[in-house]
């Protein structure tokens, strides 16, 4: 008989296998129609799509390993030192991919015009690194949230959808298909991100730890100034970037550094209880 540990670990599997079949189909079917030029997309020429399609969907399937190794495994020091890694070099690429193009003027949908495949990179580092170093969090503070994991695979599934659809600008949104998925996908991640990150603030802050009360009124101090940025002046690379560098920066903190050590010493990765 499955343990409750055991069976939610089943059901993420399933969810992330139903992800990824869906994905098959969307991109052997929808995508077929797309009339992008080829130096948009990056994927149109002889041979390099149907590589794509098993690459990425490889890449989906990790996620299945993230799960495991992050929310249920034991964590030593090599599964620590590779969610490090893939925050830094995330944060740095994504940092590094924004200046491509001037961020006053141009989002990372804009630059993804030119540099198709760099932004097929970022839009599969931020999402990947960001999920890992979450469920490290969780695992880290004994947490486990069914709704935070739900949501951040869902938003990292979303991103492979935005990342096959260049941006055709927001005015068509509701007239274009294409618009309306490159848009949707990356509105998802960000909500789905946002929202994994702060069920888990939210809870630590409610048991009266400072520093989380700090962190979180901080957190969501940002989220707020940049979507009012975003409604009243407009989208660019800067507003749009902030939100990703400071969830970064929030996960850094919280999972490499001492300043949100528990009093009690609760804080263990290697410790194997999870609240369900």
């Amino acid at each position: 008989m499955l343990h409750k540990t055991d069976k939610a670990q089943k059901s993420y599997t399933i969810l992330w296998f139903l992800f990824t079949a869906a994905y098959l189909v969307w991109m052997g079917v929808f995508m077929r129609w797309d009339t992008y030029p080829p130096a948009e997309t990056g994927i149109f020429r002889f041979g390099v799509f149907p590589a794509w399609i098993a690459v990425s969907a490889v890449l989906m399937l990790l996620h299945i390993v993230y799960i495991r190794v992050y929310l249920y495994g034991t964590i030593g020091k090599g599964a620590k030192t590779f969610a490090l890694l893939t925050l830094l070099f995330g944060c740095g690429y994504v940092t590094w991919y924004c200046f491509l193009k001037n961020p006053l003027e141009y989002t990372a949908s804009m630059i993804g015009l030119d540099y198709p495949w760099q932004f097929k990179l970022w839009g599969l580092l931020a999402p990947a690194s960001i999920f890992i170093n979450t469920l490290y969090m969780y695992r880290k503070y004994n947490f486990h949230s069914r709704a935070g994991v739900i949501a951040g695979s869902i938003g990292c599934a979303a991103m492979f959808v935005t990342i096959n659809v260049p941006s055709a600008g927001e005015e068509l949104i509701l007239t274009s298909l294409r618009c309306m998925s490159h848009w949707s996908g990356a509105l998802i991640f960000a909500f789905s991100a946002a929202t994994s990150i702060s069920i888990f603030l939210v809870h630590m802050a409610k048991r009266h730890h400072l520093p989380f009360v700090l962190l979180s009124i901080f957190f969501f101090a940002v989220l707020a100034v940049c979507f009012t940025l975003l409604v009243v002046v407009g989208k660019d690379g800067i507003i749009e970037g902030v939100p990703t560098w400071v969830t970064y920066l929030a996960l850094f903190l919280v999972n490499f550094t001492p300043l949100f050590r528990l009093p009690d010493d609760h804080n263990s990765a290697e410790n194997d209880s999870v609240h369900i």
